[in-house]
């Protein structure tokens, strides 16, 4: 009982020893912590609504007080005619208080610069749901990428193990006469070319995992792999309308779209600059130190005044003409911008629909292909040991087979990339969708 209790023991910390797989939705969540691109856009619009508060202040009314406490040395000299000059000196202290509110009642420059930062965070508010999308998108790609190219290295490691057993039995029967010095080249060669093949891919495997650590901030040794039972769905509707989707539902038009608002009003806001402005001023002054007219130090002053104050601007030496043209041309740019950004996402929506639907075609085709070039490398192995087929026609059976299996291979994640690819430039890649990706990984809750 005690020998069966100990082997139970070693079962249990051989298993919790083993590395846990972490799947797709681990990595994002991890990602979403530490990924500097979605934090700089948040801080972006952080930003924004900081921008917009003061644009906002300058059209509210503005208060300003100042206290002024000084030594005043006053000096008084009579000049009355026929009379002796009578100069009179003292020194004292005094004190000045003054108030002054100040209200914009016209002033289209600060009401315009307000409407452009209210675009410009709508704008912020677009890149920041574009970066969070962009995130998803880049998840995906590089965790199948570095299945795929994981995979891909283990088909070639069995290769390799397969060519080598062949080799090790072909020379056996070359010692025995039974086959030819050339056939033992073939394998060899086969080998040789196997092993620099895995080299390559191993490389890759290795910039894949890389790619992947940028993400994340670590190295992730172990990914939950991808299940074989996975129907994947095709795409449906029209490709038009998904278009059409795509440039209404993309963060990134939509932040493009808002930044040529953004632009739009800050042309207005130059233009403005060439009208009067208008505000309304009320000040309060109190004083004792002594104010021209008033001869004794001791007096106190105290006014008030209600005024309305107009600017009108006649010449800037092609200051604000400078910048009217300069947010002509801004305002410009941003148009150009958003047409190659929709030219881009037309083909983006258009390319990744079509390779989505094209790789259940693919996978379905290299299945068949697999399928024949299985029965074909059996023949061909059995007619090699009858001595009716070349070692040659074996390899290249093999070759065959070897091909198929990596066709189905990237077939399958192909599949997964273009479908978030797909998502992504429609605008409805969300947290949802990597929730249902990660359902086709074996994560033990699958």
């Amino acid at each position: 009982m005690q020998r069966l209790n100990t082997k139970l023991l070693i079962i249990l910390l051989s298993i919790s020893s083993s590395p846990r797989a972490e799947d797709l939705l681990t990595l994002y969540r991890q990602a979403t912590q530490s990924d500097p691109t979605t934090k700089l856009a948040q801080l972006q619009v952080e930003l924004g609504e900081a921008q917009l508060t003061q644009a906002r202040g300058t059209l509210m009314p503005q208060i300003n007080a100042n206290v002024n406490i000084s030594g005043n040395n006053q000096n008084v000299t009579s000049t009355i005619p026929n009379a002796p000059a009578v100069n009179n000196a003292s020194l004292y202290g005094g004190e000045r208080y003054t108030v002054a509110l100040t209200q914009s009642v016209i002033d289209l420059p600060k009401f315009y610069n307000w409407q452009r930062y209210q675009n410009i965070v709508e704008q912020y508010e677009s890149g920041n749901e574009e970066a969070q999308q962009t995130l998803m998108y880049n998840m995906i790609e590089r965790y199948f990428n570095v299945l795929e190219v994981s995979d891909t290295l283990s088909l070639v490691e069995q290769e390799i193990a397969s060519t080598q057993k062949q080799l090790q039995q072909m020379q056996r029967q070359f010692k025995k006469q039974m086959v030819k010095i050339t056939d033992v080249y073939e394998l060899e060669a086969k080998l040789d070319l196997l092993s620099a093949n895995q080299i390559a891919v191993q490389t890759k495997l290795d910039i894949a995992q890389q790619n992947l650590m940028e993400l994340t901030g670590k190295i992730t040794q172990h990914l939950a792999p991808l299940r074989q039972d996975i129907l994947f769905p095709q795409l449906t509707g029209s490709i038009d309308e998904w278009v059409a989707q795509a440039e209404t539902l993309n963060p990134g038009v939509i932040a493009q779209n808002k930044a040529i608002d953004a632009a739009d009003q800050n042309l207005w806001q130059q233009q403005a600059k060439h009208l009067p402005t208008v505000d309304m001023q009320l000040n309060y002054f109190n004083t004792n130190t002594g104010q021209p007219g008033f001869q004794n130090q001791t007096s106190l002053v105290e006014t008030q005044m209600a005024a309305v104050n107009i600017n009108v601007p006649i010449f800037s030496s092609g200051v604000t003409s400078g910048g009217v043209d300069e947010a002509s041309r801004n305002l410009e740019i941003n148009k150009e911008k958003r047409t190659l950004l929709l030219r881009t996402l037309i083909k983006d929506t258009r390319d990744s629909f079509l390779s989505t639907n094209a790789s259940i075609k693919r996978i379905s085709a290299a299945e068949k292909a697999l399928e024949s070039s299985t029965k074909a490398r059996e023949a061909m192995q059995k007619g090699f040991n009858f001595g009716m087929q070349t070692i040659s026609d074996v390899l290249v059976s093999e070759d065959r087979e070897f091909k198929a299996k990596l066709d189905i291979l990237q077939a399958k994640y192909e599949y997964i990339k273009n479908r978030a690819r797909f998502e992504k430039s429609t605008g409805l890649i969300n947290d949802k969708f990597i929730e249902n990706v990660n359902q086709w990984l074996l994560t033990g809750k699958s």
